[in-house]
């Protein structure tokens, strides 16, 4: 099965820094109309997120799973699924040391594998898209076409083009 990851903080969701508040959810440009847009198509979506400020203690996996249970309602309000979310809570600067070295934070594509086997997902023929080139470099790790997103860019038009280019009836 063909799937299209995405990266959380602005590639989807609008992002000041650690964001984990569901008061502080907004969506970016095209976010909702790509999800709708890719649930249309009955291409699966997940995330996959560095969540580091759980390792350094600026908020708990709790809080960011309040926000994720939020971020899915809002996706499936606009019309679109987010089938799975995957996170690192590992950062190098974390407050315990067995918090600081993982397989998953990306640029490392642990947490790409954990889907894939979790769901049968083919990762060769999926795809990433995200922000920064830690993103890419994941998505490519786990053998992906990805794709870099510009946050003041509008996603659905990227979305639109990821469609049309690896999951079209051509290819």
């Amino acid at each position: 099965m063909k799937a299209v990851f995405f990266d959380r903080d602005n590639t989807l969701t609008h992002d000041e820094g650690y964001c984990h508040l569901v008061a502080d959810f907004k969506w970016l440009e095209g976010a909702p109309e790509a999800l709708k847009r890719l649930k249309d198509h009955n291409i699966l979506v997940f995330i996959v997120t560095n969540q580091g400020g759980i390792g350094r203690e600026f908020f708990t996996q709790d809080d960011m799973e309040l926000f994720h249970s939020h971020l899915k309602e809002q996706a499936l309000l606009a019309g679109g699924e987010i089938t799975d979310i995957a996170f690192c809570p590992h950062h190098p600067k974390a407050v315990t040391p067995d918090m600081r070295a993982c397989e998953c934070r990306k640029p490392q594509a642990g947490m790409f594998y954990a889907l894939a086997e979790k769901w049968d997902i083919d990762l060769e023929n999926s795809v990433m898209i995200g922000d920064r080139q830690s993103d890419v470099s994941a998505g490519e790790a786990a053998g992906m076409a990805s794709y870099l997103s510009d946050p003041a860019s509008c996603l659905d038009r990227l979305v639109s083009h990821v469609i049309t280019t690896h999951f079209s009836d051509s290819h």
